[in-house]
């Protein structure tokens, strides 16, 4: 009986002496690794490759589209003016909403002008929610935007294209230009984080 009881002993001695092994294999393996990526991570410096974040450059170019809108489904059109010297928002008319053709804003004819902007309320350019003209093409000197949206528009967009030389556009979560962003190109068919959460936008060349 004494010998039974010695041989479980044993064996419970034996089973706690591998798997304390194993254990302490394990962690070094864990150290090691872990040892290993640090090892290879380098400090970056002033100047070095990667230390300033460069702005957002898009490899696309905009349609140039001039003339009145020929949309027919139901949505906004606005006239805004490009931003001037220290002016952080563009002017606009009052909105005319419609569907089929608008010719004309506010007393504005849209034969000359320029379509600057469309906005989405769904992803992939889905349901058409306002058209943005304007009187010139943007450039480096001239630039459209808005610090604010109106109640039946803020919060709404979730994709969006800009139009005649402008060629990126900038959303953002909170009003003037302010909160999380998200940049693209002029075709952007989600604002991904911030789709349903725009309450200022602008574009520029």
């Amino acid at each position: 009986m004494m010998r039974k009881v010695l041989s479980i002993f044993g064996v419970l001695i034996l089973a706690g002496a591998i798997l304390a092994v194993g254990l302490s294999r394990a962690s070094a393996t864990a150290n090691q690794d872990v040892g290993a990526v640090e090892e290879n991570l380098t400090p970056i410096h002033p100047g070095d490759e990667g230390w300033e974040v460069k702005p957002y450059v898009s490899t696309e170019r905009s349609e140039t589209v001039r003339g009145p809108s020929q949309e027919t489904a139901y949505r906004c059109v606005s006239y805004l003016e490009p931003l001037q010297p220290g002016e952080e928002t563009s002017k606009e008319s009052k909105m005319v909403c419609s569907t089929g053709t608008i010719s004309s804003i506010d007393g504005k004819s849209l034969d000359s002008s320029f379509l600057i902007a469309k906005f989405y309320d769904n992803t992939n350019y889905g349901s058409l929610l306002i058209e943005y003209y304007g009187p010139s093409a943007c450039s480096d000197s001239i630039s459209y935007g808005k610090t604010t949206l109106p109640s039946d528009l803020d919060n709404k967009f979730a994709s969006g294209k800009v139009f005649s030389d402008c060629n990126l556009i900038y959303v953002y979560d909170f009003a003037n230009y302010s909160g999380p962003s998200y940049t693209c190109g002029p075709n952007c068919s989600s604002f991904y984080a911030l789709n349903n959460y725009v309450s200022s936008w602008r574009t520029t060349h």
